[in-house]
């Protein structure tokens, strides 16, 4: 299979989790990138630039500052961190369990779907719940994303595995203790953004620590959701949003969650993730509380009552 070494700005917002708007930021006011034109004047962007985008939001989130590292070459950057830790959206697996996964990535491109399944539901029995979510299934999905954007998958075989992907984050749900939790966290993407797989792997990593969670699946209308955090009785409302107007949100992401905010209790702790809300500066009269990687949220639920 060749490898992959240009990309468009859309594979570079789908690989790095950062908005097209902080992309251009970079390059034009901090000289970051120098993408290369096509002959109709698109961007084209290297491996290198999506590996120097990851590191510099790695430092970003340590605390530096974005006009004194953008200039930086990405051997210096890897420097100040080690290029895995930049990779925080999908966590790189163990050596035995990244052999798994790329079998698995090789069965999907040979259309192999049942020995996909079985090996799966093997691995699943063979460890931990959350280690199993945490350490095949979340980099297999990321790994799957990466593949797709590269034109190395196709859409018919990412909704393939996915639906095996969603099949095992119900399976595995089976397979845990349950136990007592006052938290009740709602999960949902915001009306007309349909990708749902960061919310599923949030409901079942939320689930697994006992608390009590309500998944209800992508693109819900903002009233509907108001309503629906006020019967449950929610604590917790959890928004993944991915998709902007431009690419089919039905309202831009701010309007959707001041309606929120302003006719649900302010007791209710708003809980954001996806490339759209990294930028996000809110002024609600609640806790707000955001995620950069799965890593961070599944730390976060571990300290919930």
């Amino acid at each position: 299979m060749a490898k992959k070494d240009s990309f468009s700005i859309r594979q570079v917002i789908e690989l790095t989790g950062l908005s097209e708007f902080t992309l251009r930021g970079w390059e034009t006011r901090y000289k970051a990138f120098k993408p290369k034109r096509s002959s109709t004047g698109r961007r084209i962007y290297s491996l290198e630039d999506i590996q120097k985008a990851r590191l510099l939001q790695a430092l970003l989130d340590k605390g530096y500052k974005i006009g004194n590292i953008a200039k930086l070459e990405l051997t210096d950057l890897e420097k100040i961190l080690p290029q895995q830790e930049a990779a925080t959206a999908t966590p790189t697996p163990p050596d035995r369990l990244r052999t798994f996964i790329n079998e698995l990535l090789d069965l999907a491109h040979l259309f192999k779907w049942d020995d996909i399944s079985d090996r799966l539901q093997k691995k699943r029995r063979s460890l931990k719940p959350d280690a199993f979510v945490t350490t095949v299934l979340t980099p297999l999905a990321g790994q799957m994303g990466s593949l797709v954007a590269a034109n190395q998958l196709s859409v018919g075989q990412e909704h393939i595995l996915s639906a095996f992907i969603k099949e095992q984050l119900i399976l595995v749900q089976t397979d845990s203790k349950k136990k007592k939790s006052k938290s009740r966290i709602v999960m949902t993407t915001p009306d007309g953004d349909l990708h749902d797989m960061g919310i599923a792997f949030a409901s079942c990593l939320s689930r697994l620590e006992g608390l009590q969670t309500l998944f209800l699946g992508p693109s819900t209308p903002k009233k509907d959701l108001s309503e629906t955090c006020l019967r449950y009785q929610a604590t917790h409302l959890l928004l993944s949003s991915t998709v902007s107007e431009k690419e089919g949100a039905k309202e831009s992401l701010f309007s959707y969650i001041n309606f929120l905010d302003r006719n649900l209790p302010a007791e209710i702790e708003f809980l954001l993730a996806g490339r759209n809300t990294n930028q996000m500066e809110l002024k609600l009269k609640r806790k707000v509380t955001g995620f950069l990687s799965m890593q961070q949220f599944q730390d976060y639920l571990k300290e919930l009552p």
